[in-house]
């Protein structure tokens, strides 16, 4: 699952102690044809996706992953799985209908919304949602009325790999279209706050958003930033992250697999020579970097050490749920690979 920073520090200073090193991946003649599976780390899973967006796939039989795993129930049909929040799964269909389903699969409600949802959350006491058209809500099911909507310009492309909203205890932070985060006082819905993001208003949208240690991180395709009292920046060529342990794994366009502490300080990095990276994935120890050309890499987690694997390539999406690396009707059992 497709820029300089702006920090306390010099670039000199943020290059000082980090690992960085100009390697080449599989060249083209050995790269491996979608659909190839001749090993015993590879599965066909044989299913379609029916819908693929940051948060997870949903499969033509309802069935889905999301990064923790498999689902556990089965999706009506025409819906596809948006997020899951305190046991709460939103769900969605392209029309604007919604529904939130518990965790067994019993409803607890549903509506129709003005237009198709982009992006949402289902929490205690309501829905926060984006829709087409860059127009964000508040959706109350228990007096079935939204009580707060309100609509941006600009955000005229939606990126699949778009952010849900974001719930704490104190605030709900909900992404636009145009690389804005709305901040909404859960305890007094008033106007909310604005923090802007991304740098171009039509093609600006929040690809990973998280709270994490009080603070906030989030990143569109070319910006990385940790709010926390202030606001650090960091500028690449996003094509992915994760967080573990309050590191930042981070892969980049131009063939980069980096790691970032929450100051933005780069503390490692490694440079692919021919990868055009799509997803990452970092867990007991090892960093795993997949091209769409069919490339996986698989590093330690200081990047010094790193083996290269031809999973084969991606025809239609990638993604990373629990150990296994999905690419479009076959999985990658990723705890099965190792750097060395």
């Amino acid at each position: 699952m497709k820029k300089k920073a702006i920090l306390a520090v010099s670039l000199a200073a943020i290059l000082v102690g980090c690992s960085y090193d100009a390697s080449k991946i599989v060249p083209n003649f050995l790269k491996t044809p979608a659909g190839h599976s001749t090993n015993n780390y590879t599965v066909i899973h044989g299913k379609k996706e029916f819908n693929v967006i940051r948060s997870g796939v949903t499969f033509y039989d309802g069935s889905y992953i999301t990064p923790e795993g498999e689902g556990d129930i089965i999706l009506p049909k025409g819906f596809y799985y948006v997020s899951s929040d305190g046991g709460r799964i939103l769900i969605a269909d392209r029309v604007g209908n919604i529904m939130v389903l518990k965790s067994n699969g019993e409803e607890i409600a549903q509506t129709k919304l003005q237009a198709p949802l982009v992006s949402g959350v289902a929490y205690s006491n309501g829905i926060a949602y984006l829709l087409q058209g860059n127009r964000f809500g508040i959706y109350n099911p228990f007096i079935n009325k939204v009580i707060y909507q309100k609509t941006f310009r600009g955000g005229s492309a939606v990126d699949t790999r778009l952010a849900n909203p974001v719930v704490t205890s104190n605030y709900l932070a909900l992404p636009t279209l145009d690389g804005k985060l709305i901040m909404i006082n859960m305890k007094v819905p008033t106007e909310p706050g604005v923090i802007k993001i991304g740098q171009n208003r039509n093609y600006g949208n929040i690809i990973y958003l998280k709270a994490i240690d009080n603070g906030l991180l989030a990143a569109t395709p070319s910006t990385l930033i940790y709010i926390k009292g202030g606001k650090k920046e960091y500028r690449a060529k996003i094509a992915d992250l994760v967080v573990k342990n309050g590191i930042i794994y981070l892969l980049t366009r131009d063939g980069k697999v980096q790691k970032l502490n929450l100051n933005l300080d780069v503390i490692a990095s490694r440079k692919f020579t021919y990868a055009d990276f799509a997803t990452i994935a970092a867990f007991d120890g090892k960093v795993y970097a997949y091209a769409k050309s069919g490339s996986l890499v698989v590093l330690d987690d200081s990047l010094n050490k790193y083996k290269v694997y031809s999973v084969g390539s991606a025809r239609s999406y990638s993604y990373v749920s629990g150990k296994w690396l999905y690419i479009d009707n076959k999985k990658v059992d990723l705890s099965a690979l190792n750097y060395e």
